[in-house]
């Protein structure tokens, strides 16, 4: 067979396995060739899915504050039907839910009672999805009209009623090896609870206790084999400072010693989109829920993400409306 032949057929096989249209295993003895098809397929299979949305800003009380806060039920129930459609096995609301608080905007004119009602309406509309429903502690809860016990008093972890004695917490996926870890950034910078009507809005803190909780729960997740995503609404990151907590520095370096285990970071607050990769971990700002106010309102269902996981860990987070996609 002449020099010309093989080098022919060099060319033909690496260009049909470049094109696609077959692959290594073509080539390989079958069994070999069926282990590597296993192993692809087993790759491609996605072993969770979940949902993310954010600074909802949700009110039924009347306020003059713009189209863009106000009452969103239908939106949120929009969120949780496209939810249930894509198969997710719970969502999250990563803070804002409701809009009161600060130092302004709605004032403390407003009483407990309407404050309640608005958190309850959230989750109310929020129980149209069929599976667990996780709330993370935003400002605009924590600076409302009722302190961080009454809010937990009033969503219950998950569906299902039970209490969760902190507002941190976590929750496992045992069969998929997943560790969820909701982190409470609603501190001022001494440690103590952001307090009902309080002014230093914008910028969270992780206390000590906190961050020792933090790596204890990383630990068991490096022991266990199992892998972690972490949910805040402040930034974690050093996105847009000071939109994050005033220790960022701190708790980044006790995240990214947990690299091998921790891929991703997901935010709120900011209301927009923005994407930092340091030292192994990815932390995502996502798209606020409603903030392009020239959209048609009757068919503009805002923003969230979809989030998949694979069985080789791949990520994979596609957005909706506005949001980002992007794959970890």
């Amino acid at each position: 067979m002449s020099d010309k032949t093989n080098i022919n057929r060099r060319q033909f096989i690496k260009a049909t396995v470049a094109t696609g249209a077959v692959s290594v295993s073509d080539f390989a003895p079958p069994a070999l060739s069926q282990k590597l098809h296993d192993a692809e397929r087993n790759s491609n299979k996605i072993k969770l899915k979940f949902g993310v949305i954010n600074d909802v800003h949700h009110t039924i009380t009347e306020h003059d504050l713009g189209p863009d806060i106000g009452e969103h039920s239908e939106w949120i129930k929009a969120f949780a039907e496209a939810m249930n459609a894509a198969g997710a096995s719970f969502v999250v609301s990563n803070g804002d839910q409701v809009h009161e608080g600060y130092n302004g905007g709605i004032p403390s004119r407003y009483k407990e009672t309407e404050f309640t009602r608005n958190l309850e309406t959230y989750q109310e509309n929020m129980r149209l999805f069929k599976g667990p429903s996780y709330y993370v502690l935003g400002n605009h809860e924590c600076c409302g009209a009722i302190d961080k016990d009454g809010i937990r008093s009033i969503w219950h972890y998950p569906e299902d009623n039970q209490f969760i004695p902190e507002n941190y917490f976590q929750f496992d996926y045992p069969e998929q090896k997943l560790r969820f870890i909701v982190l409470d950034s609603q501190y001022e910078p001494d440690g103590t609870d952001k307090k009902p009507f309080c002014r230093g809005y914008a910028e969270g803190y992780i206390p000590p206790q906190q961050l020792q909780w933090l790596c204890e729960q990383l630990d068991e997740v490096r022991h266990n084999d199992y892998q972690a995503i972490i949910f805040s609404h402040q930034i974690l990151g050093n996105i847009h400072y000071p939109y994050g907590v005033s220790n960022a520095g701190e708790v980044q370096r006790v995240i990214e010693s947990y690299s091998d285990v921790v891929p991703v970071a997901f935010h709120g607050h900011l209301h927009d989109n923005a994407v930092q990769r340091q030292n192994g971990v990815t932390y995502v700002s996502a798209r606020r829920w409603i903030v392009d106010l020239s959209a048609d309102w009757a068919k503009r269902f805002g923003d969230w993400l979809l989030v998949e996981v694979f069985s080789d860990n791949r990520i994979r987070v596609t957005g909706h409306g506005a949001s980002l996609s992007l794959d970890i």
